[in-house]
Parts: C-alpha cells; structure tokens; sequence
C-alpha cells in the first residue's frame, strides 16, 4: 500500500525519536531533513518500510552504523525461548493444534521495538499469551488455509520480528506434523532492518534446524516483490501457499493477486482505520479475498 498522510506523520515521530536516541544534539535537525527529502523522494507505488534502509545509510552520515536493534533482538529471543516447551505442550493438547499454532504465532507479533520498549514487552507477554488462546481468527480463511495446505506442495513462511520468529517454530512443528509431505521454507530479512528477524535470528532460535532459511536479498523491513533477491523470488514462483507474518508484510503485499495469507496484529492508526477495528486486533486474512480496502482513510 502506498504510503499517505498517516504513514509521513507516523515516520517523522519515529525517526524523530531515533534521532533524540542516537545522534548528537547538532546532527538532529539535519538529520530530519534528510528523513523528509527522503520521504519526498520515494519510488511510486512502494510502501513505506522502503524506506528502512534509507533511513539507515542517512543515521551512517551521522555515525550511527550496524544493527542499532541488536540487544532488543537478542533480548526478545531469550524472552521466548524458555516459554516454548510450555506452549508447545499447550497446542499439542488442543482441540485444533493447527489453530492454537497460528494463535500463538499471531501473538508474537506483539514484540515489535518499533512501538514497544522492553518494559511493555516484559509486562504485557503472559497477558498476550494468555489473550491468545482465546484470540479469534477469521473461520472461513482459516479452514481456507488448511485445506490450501492440504492440496499444496510447498509453503512460504514470510518472518517479521525476532522473539517472533521462536512462536513462528510452534507454527512449523504443527504445520509439519500435520501436513508431512508439505515443503516449508521459512523467509528473513537479507539484512539489519529494525527488530526484524534475520538468518542470525533463525539460527539462534533454531528454525534453520526445522526448515530451509532464505532471505529476501535486502534490508526493507517488509517483501517488496520488485525488490527482491533472486532466491526470495524463486521461493514465491514455487510456493503453492504464502503465509506472512506481520503488519508490514500485509502493508506491502496487500492487492498482489497472490495466495497470501497475513497473519499480523493490526498496531497503526491507519491499517486500524483501513480494516475497521481497534488497535492490536489479530487480523488473519487471504489477499485473494480481501475486502475492498479504503487505501487513504483520511
């Protein structure tokens, strides 16, 4: 989805904050320049997470180079990793265990650093969890995607965040034991774009161990399909299923034609706006029957 008013306001306010955080008091205001010409300057028809390595190679004019996410990402892994086994326990005894694996891996959307701090992550996980069990996806697409699975031959695992990515593994096993001849290849960032999930990641939380790891060729902090790495690209030709987890990924692919299903908890005001619900509403939705979506909810 192309970016509006919302998203420019959203993404001043951010780099704003960044900019208090990390450059010195005189590189400030400069700096925000250079966000909005940045801004002013963007392709047509690209989201706005296009711009996240921008933002990147302008916070270097200034001296802010590497993963500036890299303690929030490791913290949020080792967050979640302890809690596996027992959420693992819990979807393997219910009902539906395909349907409590996607709970849980909604769930973990919760853990994005670009709106959250440590603090609000530490104290509001076990409510998450909790709410999570109880959380309602939309019926219809869900057995949508189970019979998909069925039929298909391979699925695409399209990541977000890091402590993300550890829910995404009870999605994994359950997709796996239930669906045993199904290839399930899981997608990263190619590079440091926020707190998401890189190979760096997979590894440490062990999905390079359950399933093939690819990357998508970039630092773009969503799937931009005319700015993928060849290997990205070749995964979506073969993937008879794409299952993409985050806000951003639904930002960017939204109205592809693909079968896509976003599994994300809906965070701004303006996709709250879009699809009509309250702030950290789980959304699970397939592009090939979206609804008709008012792009610019002004």
């Amino acid at each position: 989805m192309r970016i509006d008013s919302y998203c420019i306001a959203c993404q001043i306010e951010r780099q704003a904050q960044v900019a208090r955080e990390l450059l010195k008091p005189e590189d400030r205001y400069r700096y925000l320049l250079d966000v909005m010409d940045a801004i002013c300057r963007m392709p047509k028809d690209v989201s706005m997470p296009w711009t996240t390595p921008v933002f990147q190679d302008l916070r270097a004019k200034y001296g802010v180079t590497g993963d500036i996410y890299a303690e929030e990402k490791k913290w949020a892994n080792d967050l979640v990793l302890p809690l596996l086994p027992r959420l693992w326990e819990t979807v393997r005894s219910s009902g539906d265990p395909l349907l409590a694996a996607l709970k849980f891996a909604q769930a973990g959307n919760f853990l994005d650093f670009a709106i959250l701090r440590k603090d609000d992550v530490d104290a509001g996980i076990e409510k998450t969890i909790r709410e999570a069990q109880d959380a309602a996806l939309d019926e219809t697409e869900y057995w949508h995607f189970a019979d998909d699975l069925a039929e298909a031959k391979q699925l695409l695992i399209l990541g977000d965040n890091a402590g993300e990515i550890a829910f995404d593994t009870l999605a994994v096993r359950q997709i796996q034991r239930q669906f045993p001849a199904l290839r399930v290849v899981y997608g990263v960032r190619g590079g440091y774009a926020l707190n998401d999930a890189t190979r760096e990641d997979s590894a440490y939380v062990g999905m390079d161990k359950l399933v093939t790891v690819i990357d998508n060729g970039s630092s773009i902090s969503a799937t931009e399909l005319s700015l993928l790495g060849s290997e990205m690209r070749r995964e979506i030709e073969k993937s008879d299923v794409i299952l993409a987890k985050g806000q951003a990924n639904f930002e960017s692919l939204a109205g592809c034609g693909l079968n896509v299903y976003y599994n994300f908890l809906c965070k701004c005001e303006r996709f709250c706006r879009i699809l009509h619900v309250l702030p950290l509403t789980g959304m699970f939705l397939c592009d090939r029957r979206l609804p008709e979506l008012e792009t610019y909810p002004d």
